[in-house]
């Protein structure tokens, strides 16, 4: 039995998979970059698609793993060109998953929703969990990071090379006058 694939024109493809996400001009870039085949019939270029989509969402975890490299849990992308063409990233540590929509939503969309996930828990204040009897009225201790502890062995080092430049600049400036 052999397989048949349909091939589309990139106008084709940018209907079918969304025109935010799979605008053509990324199409023929991935086209220039060697990453997509292309077939010509009568001077007209053809896709497969599910190559296109392929490409896309492994660009799209390149981009991810790139930017964003405080995401320490495996991550999964899923596009669903049959429900509302949604293109899903899941697996986020805390249960969250980001939707976008590939005709309304571009790759920096859904970029800026990844960072924001990001932004989240970076801002998140370290809230100490106490059993039910304790009251929150004193404020908590803090957290052990915050102590004093020496400074590190080059800190040393960079004070000592400041005090040198200090020392030479105010020679310079006392033959200067």
């Amino acid at each position: 039995m052999k397989n048949i694939t349909t091939l589309f024109t990139a106008q084709q493809l940018e209907e079918l998979l969304g025109k935010k996400y799979f605008y053509r001009q990324s199409i023929y870039r991935m086209v220039e970059e060697g990453k997509v085949s292309t077939f010509q019939v009568e001077g007209t270029m053809y896709f497969s698609k599910d190559q296109i989509i392929m490409t896309s969402l492994k660009k799209l975890a390149e981009r991810i793993r790139y930017r964003y490299p405080w995401i320490s849990s495996l991550l999964r992308i899923k596009f669903d060109e049959n429900q509302a063409k949604e293109l899903t990233v899941y697996g986020f540590s805390n249960g969250q998953k980001i939707v976008a929509n590939t005709d309304e939503d571009t790759e920096e969309d859904l970029l800026g929703k990844i960072e924001k996930i990001g932004r989240e828990v970076r801002i998140m204040p370290d809230i100490p969990v106490r059993p039910p009897h304790e009251s929150y009225d004193e404020p908590p201790p803090p957290p052990p990071h915050h102590g004093h502890k020496p400074p590190p062995p080059h800190h040393f080092e960079i004070t000592e090379v400041l005090r040198r430049i200090e020392e030479r600049l105010a020679r310079i400036e006392e033959e200067l006058g």
